[in-house]
């Protein structure tokens, strides 16, 4: 693999380019936690408290999921019903691979309860043709379960109940939960979302690797950009692999100099759901209020999903006079597959004639370049990763170095990166509005307010 898959650039990180960048002397200082926080992510998957690290080894899985898509091949749509770390991934990958996929159109729903959309939706599908991949490790989980019942009772009118097991796979936990019971009353096919990797964290199991097989992503190029990641992270030096870097240099920017806001501005368009599902995985591992020795600490940077060149036109303002507050990252892919040009005609019109036969991806090269010196020049730190095209390899690699990086900085800020009480406490007070059994009453205010929002 002469080219690296992904390189990050941090030279406007440093206090030494950027007026409130980080120092090298902390930087430096920093690398006997970085040292720490590589051997714990290691202790917990070699003690199998977490295993997302050993993703891109399970060939057993890919064997089992590309055997499911081939049974299932004669449907035309898949239809992926989930939520958050059940979809986020899948339709990142879906989004940036698209145009080299000639597999099952891709369809997402689950990600809210909005009717307008799920009925629109079921007015474009052929149902008869169309594959469900319904996921949900619980399967409880209000808004996909919701959207499944409702999408199941069309699938039964349309095809029957005895044919309509068929068209559903269940990805879920392997011996629990609503989901699995279900799944073996109705006779649908399951995949299993292992106990030891959260949903945000799935991308690179059942939950992302069965919907992109069907659309057609060649998954073991996909899992060999991740491995390729992963070892770098575990073989190179802590304090020049790239997660970790970026990670030290976060923890830093966060906690020496207030910049509290992590922007990800990726100057691709087919990357701009990757900025979504960075968003979910930065936001819920990092956004806690005890850290692991039950102290209250209020920790979490505000991740925000941008797009290069839109957002220089919507956002770069801000960014470069607004409070010092942000790290923005951007992703550069080097080379586009398409080589559109500028009109050479363009010469025949004066204020414009400097453009002829310049290739537009030159010029999206010019406006990334141009963003990083404009913030360097106000004194805001920035950071690029560079990936050589927008291939299975290179996604792989940015799923494995975004979870890498966002670990070590849970390691940094001694949180757990793995949990969501947050979630959970918003969850409770939902099916406590809705009634559902074993759940305790909300306040009459609270309970009032909620059902008057939802119904």
């Amino acid at each position: 693999m002469p080219t690296p898959l992904l390189r990050y650039e941090a030279t406007n990180m440093f206090a030494a380019n950027v007026a409130h960048g980080i120092t090298t002397n902390d930087f430096s200082s920093l690398a006997k936690k970085l040292t720490h926080a590589r051997t714990q992510l290691l202790d917990d998957l070699n003690k199998q408290r977490q295993t997302w690290l050993a993703c891109p080894d399970d060939k057993r899985l890919v064997k089992q999921v590309i055997e499911l898509r081939d049974k299932k091949n004669r449907f035309k749509t898949c239809l992926v019903i989930g939520i958050g770390g059940s979809d986020l991934g899948a339709r990142a990958a879906w989004q940036a691979l698209k145009p080299l996929l000639h597999g099952m159109q891709l369809e997402f729903l689950g990600g809210n309860t909005d009717p307008d959309e799920i009925a629109n939706k079921l007015a474009r599908l052929d149902l008869k043709t169309t594959l469900i991949n319904l996921i949900s490790k619980s399967g409880d989980t209000l808004e996909p379960m919701s959207t499944f019942l409702i999408v199941r009772e069309a699938l039964i009118k349309l095809v029957g109940r005895a044919r309509h097991a068929d068209h559903i796979v269940a990805t879920t936990d392997e011996t629990d939960g609503a989901l699995h019971a279900l799944a073996l009353k109705e006779g649908y096919a399951t995949l299993p979302i292992p106990k030891t990797i959260g949903g945000r964290f799935s991308v690179l199991t059942a939950v992302g690797l069965f919907p992109l097989a069907c659309a057609g992503v060649d998954l073991k190029l996909l899992l060999t950009g991740a491995r390729w990641m992963r070892d770098k992270f575990v073989s190179q030096p802590i304090t020049t692999n790239a997660p970790s870097v970026f990670a030290g240099l976060h923890y830093l920017g966060y906690t020496r100099r207030g910049l509290s806001i992590h922007v990800l501005m990726p100057y691709a368009e087919n990357l701009k759901e990757f900025g979504h599902w960075y968003r979910q995985l930065w936001a819920e591992s990092l956004g806690k209020k005890l850290n692991r020795d039950g102290d209250r600490v209020f920790v979490g940077p505000t991740p925000i999903a941008a797009l290069g060149a839109t957002d220089q036109h919507s956002q770069l303002q801000l960014y470069t006079e607004g409070p010092v507050d942000k790290i923005v990252t951007f992703i550069e892919v080097q080379r586009f597959r398409s080589k559109l040009c500028v009109p050479a005609s363009t010469r025949s019109f004066s204020p414009l004639a400097y453009l002829a036969k310049v290739r537009l991806e030159t010029i999206l090269h010019a406006e990334r370049q141009a963003t990083a010196e404009a913030l360097r020049l106000t004194g805001r730190p920035n950071g690029t990763l560079l990936i050589p095209n927008v291939n299975p390899m290179t996604l792989g690699a940015l799923f494995m170095f975004f979870e890498i990086a966002v670990a070590i900085v849970g390691e940094l800020y001694n949180i757990d990166a793995y949990n969501q009480p947050g979630v959970e406490s918003s969850k409770h007070a939902m099916y406590s509005s809705l009634g559902r059994p074993g759940y305790a009453p909300s306040s009459a205010a609270v309970r009032r307010s909620i059902k008057n929002v939802i119904f």
